[in-house]
């Protein structure tokens, strides 16, 4: 299937689930907050979600209650990123996309960061990512050395090969999931 309509369809579906995500949610949460890459993370980044993505303010909150530094994306020109700290006090403004993204904030170097949160409109099991189109994330992991993690609700998981994959994209260390019962 074409990435573009693959990412309308997911996007669409996500859209209408929003409301019902909470639970498994707090699942995904849950079993990031068990994995040894989260324990060792002192420095984590994740985004400040989108209403019909999964909400990252229990991601964030834990990270805080935790002790560890949580740095977000803003976006820079030629689909370019870098990430700043987020606190309390962090100045936010809404871009072109819709995203709320810090415009103050230490900027903090991919070196600097242990574990990433890596949004997505769809995942496959083995680490395949289907991005929302923009190629941000896939230019800053290229280099990055920490480790990856996306959290995907059902919907978002489709199996391998669902779509063509680039020679730019990057694969994510790990995956989560939960199983609707």
């Amino acid at each position: 299937m074409q990435k573009s309509l693959l990412r309308q369809q997911i996007m669409a579906l996500m859209q209408q689930q929003a409301n019902q995500q909470s639970m498994e949610t707090a699942q995904l949460i849950s079993q990031l907050l068990q994995l040894p890459s989260w324990h060792q993370a002192s420095v984590i980044a994740t985004t400040l979600n989108q209403p019909f993505e999964l909400a990252t303010t229990g991601i964030i909150a834990a990270a805080w209650a935790a002790g560890k530094q949580v740095v977000v994306p803003q976006t820079l020109p030629h689909r370019q990123m870098q990430m700043r700290v987020l606190t309390s006090t962090t100045q936010l403004e809404r871009t072109n996309f819709g995203v709320m993204e810090p415009i103050t904030g230490e900027i903090v170097p991919p070196t600097a960061i242990d574990l990433i949160v890596v949004p997505g409109v769809a995942f496959t099991k083995d680490g395949a990512r289907l991005g929302f189109g923009g190629g941000y994330y896939d230019r800053y992991l290229a280099t990055f050395q920490g480790a990856t993690v996306a959290l995907a609700l059902p919907w978002q998981v489709q199996p391998a090969g669902a779509w063509p994959t680039e020679s730019f994209d990057v694969k994510i260390q790990t995956v989560l999931t939960t199983e609707r019962g």
